[in-house]
């Protein structure tokens, strides 16, 4: 089995296995991390990743996990966010019988 030899900021160099880190790739952004528990201290330590670091990782046994960021969460938004009160007026509509109705004629929600 590989030995990958990564850093933690307060322990200093650790040995690791492909199975001890997690390599995340962001498909949308290329924000590419890694990040492990540190087998010393138990802190979890994340580090961005360039390519040369996902192609060592990926050459030692590393398997990625594809970031996805669903398509709603790039899309433009207006207005303000919603709070405590819009979920409690959105709550109250739901427990009513006709909250399908009153929500298509509504630009409330």
């Amino acid at each position: 089995m590989t030995t990958i030899k990564a850093t933690c900021p307060a322990c200093g160099e650790v040995d690791l296995t492909a199975d001890d880190i997690i390599l995340r790739i962001g498909a949308q952004s290329g924000g590419n991390t890694y990040g492990f528990s540190c087998p010393d201290c138990g802190d979890f330590v994340q580090k961005p990743a360039d390519e040369r670091v996902v192609r060592l990782l990926l050459s030692g046994g590393v398997m990625p996990t594809l970031d996805h960021v669903p398509a709603e969460a790039l899309e433009p938004r207006s207005g303000p966010p919603i709070d405590h009160d819009d979920l409690i007026a959105f709550h109250d509509l739901l427990e009513s019988d006709d909250w399908f109705e009153q929500l298509q004629g509504s630009n409330r929600f």
